[in-house]
């Protein structure tokens, strides 16, 4: 059984969202959640051991990151060769479709399909089978037709398993059936449920069942090929026709069609369905065995198989209860119009030579656990300091704050994982950053309303935060910003005055993804920008002051350049006479 989950049920790291719903959807909690590449990420994957394929972690997933290995390329490659290939179709099949369900044969016919028959066959002779064990076992039997349910056992109570019937599915049995009556074919079963994918290809019941496809893919296949299901004729199915097999997918059908009291107070057998109910059971039986009817028919889909799937093609018919009538009125219709032949008196013969047996295994595995010390310190770690703390609010996924240490302590947990926790511990760093911190901060929704504002904000607005509250963030400044950020997700800074206020702040705006809000964090910069313009009008009158002296002293030195200039002009002239003089006299006494 290794590694079986992972080839069955894929998981889609990037499309998980840390919500745990599939942990607290498992009934065996096999599921691991394991860090990402983000801080605190966590993704959900499976922990193959402990699966037991029921398929609830990819019905619940509200972001599909949870899916089912699909087969329908597989079955396309059948059908392209020469080989010719059966169609067993579950008795959940009515359930599906609003229309008539006799268009379904004629649907798979135009896929390729060459012989299309109801697996009901297959029910009616394990059922015939549960109830001669029945009637000469001496102690409880629990019917093994839902692969789910008996991976329970071998998974989770293999010391239980000697109360599950030694009997093949109804779909292993019709497989075999086809093979006896069709040995030149290829056979694929259609019905609701992930675990048949597996179980098809167990080592003990291989070879029965070629390919195993959910209705899901079947719906996919007839939208993919243009299929209408409302513009074909309906046909009919190949062979024998089933009597009260046609049931066998809702509540108490195993034991109506085995013939056995169904009356919801029979002392003689009983009906369980859900997990959870059957794993309470499955306890009591392995403590009381004693107390129990002689037969319990034991599903693992609440409702029967008509629960076990999702239909995408039709979600406002989808409730189980309009399946299970649906199912109903198939089956009246059918029973009236059969007749049993010669030819199908022949056949029905057939079915006695069919191997019904099956062995089952103990699949468990030895899991660690903690000692009481281990316990407590990832108790600590997760903000339970004393056995009060332990609220056991299951929002983990976990039914307990011990199974969850457990679960870390086996590495398939964090303990971050616990939400009270982590709530406590972000209100309690909102409000130590939130509200010590001296800068302004403003939340903000994608209409623009706010949402929350700090004390600093409080003080720089002069508002309280409760008339703050709801308002459109264009009441207190420009929302443009806000709205450019909320649209592209950048982060952007700018500088923001309040001359109003007398206020002045360093802007940035961001976007949080994961609370879908527009986040305002103003750093007051009031004193720094009165700072500024003090200096900027001191140096504006310093260079005012200079460019006077400079003026002043440019006039000082334009005059003193005057005067100079004249001084020159007047010794010139003097010595110039003087020399004339001089020349003159010179002459004279010569």
């Amino acid at each position: 059984m290794a590694n079986r989950s992972t080839e069955y049920i894929q998981s889609i790291q990037a499309k998980c969202r840390d919500c745990y719903l599939c942990l607290r959807s498992c009934p065996v909690k096999a599921i691991r959640l394991e860090p990402g590449k983000g801080r605190h990420e966590l993704h959900a994957s499976v922990i193959d051991q402990r699966c037991i394929l029921d398929g609830r972690c990819v019905k619940v997933c509200p972001q599909k990151a949870k899916r089912p290995r699909l087969d329908t390329d597989r079955v396309r490659t059948m059908l392209a060769t020469s080989v010719p290939v059966a169609a067993s179709i579950a008795p959940s099949f009515p359930s599906l479709f609003a229309a008539d369900p006799l268009l379904v044969p004629a649907a798979l016919r135009k896929l390729g399909f060459d012989y299309v028959q109801e697996t009901a066959i297959g029910a009616e002779m394990v059922a015939k089978e549960h109830q001669r064990l029945a009637r000469e076992s001496g102690h409880t039997l629990i019917t093994s037709s839902c692969p789910a349910v008996v991976n329970l056992f071998q998974c989770h109570f293999p010391a239980a398993m000697h109360f599950l019937a030694p009997i093949v599915s109804p779909m292993i049995a019709h497989g075999r059936y086809l093979k006896g009556i069709l040995p030149n074919h290829k056979v694929v079963f259609i019905g609701p449920c992930i675990a048949k994918k597996h179980e098809a290809e167990t080592s003990v019941l291989a070879g029965a069942i070629d390919a195993v496809l959910t209705f899901e893919e079947l719906l996919d296949w007839f939208e993919q090929e243009k299929i209408d299901l409302d513009r074909l004729e309906p046909g009919g199915f190949d062979g024998i026709t089933p009597y009260l097999a046609k049931l066998f997918a809702v509540d108490g059908g195993a034991l109506r069609t085995a013939a056995l009291d169904t009356d919801v107070l029979s002392q003689h057998t009983q009906t369980v369905s859900g997990l959870e109910r059957c794993k309470a059971l499955i306890e009591h039986v392995l403590v009381k065995p004693d107390e129990l009817p002689r037969l319990i028919e034991m599903v693992a889909c609440e409702g029967g198989c008509i629960a076990g799937y999702t239909n995408p093609a039709d979600p406002a018919e989808d409730h189980v209860f309009r399946r299970r009538q649906r199912v109903l009125r198939y089956a009246e219709a059918r029973e009236q119009q059969m007749t049993l032949s010669i030819s199908e008196s022949a056949a029905r013969a057939q079915l006695d030579a069919v191997e019904l047996s099956r062995s089952h295994e103990d699949q468990s595995i030895d899991l660690p656990e903690p000692d009481e010390d281990t316990l407590r310190a990832i108790l600590v770690k997760a903000g339970k300091h004393k056995p009060e703390h332990e609220i056991n609010c299951g929002s983990c996924g976990y039914d307990t704050c011990r199974e969850k240490a457990v679960a870390v302590f086996r590495g398939w947990a964090t303990p971050e994982m616990c939400i009270p926790y982590m709530r406590e511990r972000a209100e309690s760093m909102y409000n130590t950053i939130g509200f010590s911190t001296p800068n302004a901060v403003f939340m903000v929704n994608p209409e623009g309303n706010i949402i929350d504002i700090n004390p600093a904000a409080e003080r720089a607005f002069r508002i309280v935060k409760a008339d703050a509250l709801d308002h459109h963030i264009s009441q207190f400044m420009p929302s443009e910003i806000f709205e450019r950020v909320a649209e592209t997700g950048e982060l952007l800074r700018d500088e923001v005055s309040f001359p109003h206020l007398d206020y002045s702040a360093r802007r940035t705006v961001y976007w949080e993804d994961s609370q879908r809000l527009t986040i305002a964090v103003l750093a007051d910069c009031t004193a720094e920008k009165r700072h500024l313009e003090t200096v900027q009008q001191l140096r504006s009158q310093t260079l005012s002051r200079a460019q006077d002296v400079i003026n002043k002293q440019m006039a000082v030195a334009q005059k003193i350049a005057g005067l100079l200039g004249e001084t020159t002009a007047e010794t010139k002239v003097i010595l110039t006479q003087l020399m004339k003089i001089m020349r003159n006299e010179s002459g004279e006494s010569k």
